[in-house]
């Protein structure tokens, strides 16, 4: 196991950012994250620079949209307000289900906030078992983390 400082937040960041035109890849060496867009003044050296060194580079995938529905719908049934429940429900018929979820809650800013929290502890889950996987750990998780 390889242990490496990594920007935790940004890392769990890269996970969530669900644009397509966006990728994103960790330096197995520095702990770095690199963000790959077709826009960038320095894309071609980016670009570069990981494929010369493919070994170094670990792309960072996405969060399916299955495990966001399933994240969302576990948020959903935790909560005691039955009028907010059912409200929820329906962002489900939304082709942007996570910011109906939010649009719905901004007006809640204790829900709004226990969202983000859970979405967050969900992806951090994710991305711990993907860094397992891969051999690395991250030297250490702030409270923040």
């Amino acid at each position: 196991m390889k242990t490496i400082e990594i920007d935790f937040p940004y890392l769990i960041f890269a996970y969530q950012d669900d644009c397509q035109d966006n990728k994103y890849y960790l330096d197995t060496e520095f702990g770095d994250i690199r963000l790959v867009h077709r826009q960038l003044d320095d894309l071609r050296d980016l670009t570069d620079e990981i494929e010369l060194s493919v070994n170094r580079f670990l792309y960072i995938p996405k969060a399916s949209r299955q495990k966001l529905l399933a994240d969302l719908q576990i948020f959903a049934d935790s909560l005691e307000n039955n009028d907010i429940k059912r409200i929820l429900l329906v962002a489900f018929d939304s082709p942007h289900v996570l910011e109906a979820f939010k649009k719905i809650l901004s007006s809640c800013p204790d829900l709004y906030n226990q969202l983000e929290t859970f979405l967050y502890e969900q992806s951090k889950k994710e991305v711990l078992a993907w860094l397992k996987a891969n051999a690395i750990a991250p030297t250490s998780l702030s409270p923040n983390s």
